[in-house]
């Protein structure tokens, strides 16, 4: 193992953020020469008044859009008082990163061809929502809600748990090397080291074996760690390779909406999901903060159509037109299989979640499962950054007698996002919530553990971004055996971090409380 040299001179451009500075400085000037032309008022005349009469009607106008749009209230707050603060940035900033906004090419992308497809053809799955929901009602409530947005629950499949990357990253590549007819993979970022080097190696010999290859990543989760047409490599090397979403220089409002999705999905039989990415960091190959805790998970069986379905699903957007999906499917490619299905009796239920579909399918299920807890809630998340639907969910919970426990990083990688996480802990400790710093190093997992029976995992963070602006993955799971392995590596990080002092959060100075607080208005732009 290796660390990386702390003081290496590593660029990692963030686009909103120069925007803001830019945005920042106009607007600055704008002041400036108000004041200017205020002061002068004989010289510049009426003439002068007019750009920032032409600023205030929008900023009118855009307030009574956010007002009215179909989001949580602190999302609408804190647009709101940029607006207020910084009227012609605000408006700069809610027009490029406000993802509700419908363009033309959102709409194609919520109305492909692939997504209609898909939901049209989805098969009847009542009978196994019935056989668990006599199992496990509230797990079966949660199942009929993501079955209403078009996502099967399936049982006769199963599941294995990977508590870290270095655990499950064998694995990949063992069932990579057996791929025979496709493989698929979505991921945000991707990064050369032993870990992207040693699957790419197996997709070349693959490639050459006559097995289909298509290989999606973000472009922005990418930048700066490979080269910008990295994707025209690939091609020549026989892949079919995507960049989501490319980065644009030009005024773009698709440009906050990444795919945070990370999925592998192998002849249709096998698949991954997890919050690890495809670079050294996530199987501790280097140490940036630390060890880095994270999972995957392995489904074999029929639930993998519901991991093919969500590649599919950004497929579709990529390539814009209609995809031949069926031959990709459980059913059309189980002659292949060479495993056995444990007698787990689980019912898995992978799905995904688009950021402008009106529907927030992650957020709405972490509410769900948190409601549904009768004895314990154990949460791990890289960002705590809530909105008042979750707090409220949390808080109610504990004050009825439901042990919760939340881990969070104890090294962070975002220091200012670390400060926010922060700035929820006293709201929460104070409803009796127990929160616990990994301080081994940087806890990237996102799991939610209720009462021994229902979890949910993949790569949906506990924050406004992943709940709101992202393209995000998970898998709903019930009745599972590998439920008690996931219970136990939570566990573990509770014993091996430390847990915070409630003192520590409500006896703060008032300067850092003015900071927190300050930080909580702030935290869904982020």
């Amino acid at each position: 193992m290796k660390k990386v040299n702390k003081n290496r001179k590593k660029i990692n451009l963030h686009l909103r953020f120069i925007l803001v500075l830019l945005a920042f400085l106009l607007e600055t000037c704008l002041f400036i020469l108000l004041c200017f032309a205020l002061i002068n008022f004989n010289v510049t005349g009426y003439y002068i008044v007019i750009p920032f009469v032409i600023v205030y009607i929008l900023d009118l106008i855009l307030s009574i859009f956010i007002a009215n749009t179909k989001v949580g209230i602190d999302y609408k707050v804190s647009w709101l008082t940029v607006l207020l603060v910084l009227p012609f940035v605000g408006a700069i900033l809610y027009l490029l990163f406000a993802h509700k906004m419908t363009t033309k090419r959102r709409l194609e992308q919520i109305n492909n061809p692939t997504r209609k497809e898909i939901e049209r053809l989805i098969p009847d799955d009542s009978k196994v929502i019935h056989e668990l929901e006599e199992i496990d009602r509230d797990a079966a409530s949660i199942s009929k809600y993501i079955d209403f947005n078009s996502f099967n629950l399936y049982k006769e499949s199963d599941l294995t748990y990977y508590a870290s990357g270095e655990k499950g990253f064998p694995v990949i590549l063992e069932e990579l090397k057996k791929a025979k007819r496709f493989i698929f993979l979505e991921y945000f970022i991707i990064e050369r080291g032993e870990m992207f080097d040693s699957i790419y190696e197996i997709l070349k010999e693959k490639v050459k074996e006559g097995v289909k290859i298509i290989f999606i990543y973000d472009d922005f989760g990418t930048s700066m760690k490979i080269p910008t047409f990295f994707y025209k490599k690939v091609r020549k090397d026989g892949i079919e390779c995507y960049p989501f979403n490319r980065i644009s220089p030009t005024m773009n409002i698709r440009q906050n909406s990444r795919d945070h999705k990370k999925i592998i999905v192998i002849d249709g039989i096998v698949g991954f999901t997890g919050g690890a990415n495809l670079a050294d960091e996530y199987i501790n190959k280097i140490q940036r903060f630390g060890y880095w805790k994270d999972n995957f998970i392995k489904i074999r069986g029929k639930a993998v159509d519901g991991l093919t379905m969500s590649f599919m699903l950004s497929y579709g957007i990529v390539i814009r037109k209609l995809i031949d999906f069926k031959q990709y499917y459980f059913e059309a490619n189980k002659d292949l299989i060479d495993y056995q299905i444990e007698e787990d009796k689980c019912f898995l239920q992978p799905f995904s979640d688009i950021p402008f579909d009106s529907e927030d399918i992650c957020k709405t299920v972490y509410l769900k499962l948190i409601n549904s807890a009768k004895d314990y809630i154990y949460l791990s998340t890289p960002y705590l950054v809530p909105d008042s639907d979750l707090i409220t969910a949390l808080c109610s919970a504990s004050k009825s007698g439901v042990k919760v426990i939340i881990v969070t990083p104890g090294i962070p990688d975002k220091k200012m996002v670390f400060q926010v996480t922060r700035s929820y802990y006293a709201e929460l400790m104070l409803a009796g919530v127990t929160i616990v710093e990994y301080t081994p190093g940087f806890n990237h997992e996102k799991i939610i553990i209720v009462d021994d029976k229902r979890v949910l995992t993949g790569t949906c963070n506990f924050d406004f971004r992943s709940l709101y602006l992202h393209f995000e993955n998970g898998v709903f799971i019930a009745n599972s055996k590998e439920i008690e392995k996931m219970k136990t590596s939570f566990l573990d990080m509770v014993k091996a971090g430390k847990k915070q002092d409630i003192n520590h959060y409500v006896k703060a100075s008032f300067f850092r409380r003015l900071y927190w607080s300050f930080l909580r208005i702030i935290a869904p732009l982020v």
